[in-house]
């Protein structure tokens, strides 16, 4: 997907997505950051921790290629080590990371470190402009 212009309906879309997300994890809005260029993406800083991981930090990134993907951050620049990836749709429900992201820190979720294949999201614009009218989005 290109050419989404910033503050574009797409880029609201995108903000009050991971809005939605946020909120039902609990998570401040400080703790989330996107970008929509060259391609889209975004990052969760997540308060839990894995089991399998209980020293590093947990983060979940999404890109409009691969989707959601959660990571753990190590070393001393917080290079993100991927787990597992959630896989498609590219844009799931804010529901089905949530329960992503649940599962994840009670242990029920195997590592997979490799990107699924995805298939072409043509509507992903179409997607991200759905979540732009359901409710203003505070600044990210």
């Amino acid at each position: 997907m290109v050419g989404i212009e910033a503050d574009g309906p797409q880029d609201r879309g995108l903000r009050q997505y991971l809005r939605l997300i946020a909120r039902r994890l609990g998570i401040d809005l400080e703790s989330c950051w996107y970008e929509c260029a060259p391609d889209a993406t975004a990052y969760i800083a997540l308060d839990q921790r894995v089991p399998r991981h209980p020293d590093n930090d947990l983060a979940l990134v999404w890109d409009e290629h691969t989707g959601w993907c959660a990571g753990i951050e190590v070393g001393r620049g917080a290079e993100l080590v991927p787990l597992t990836y959630l896989g498609p749709p590219v844009l799931p429900s804010p529901e089905a990371v949530t329960v992503f992201v649940s599962d994840l820190v009670a242990g029920r979720r195997a590592d997979h470190p490799v990107p699924p294949a995805m298939p072409a999201e043509d509507h992903l614009a179409d997607l991200l402009v759905e979540y732009a009218d359901r409710a203003p989005a505070k600044v990210l």
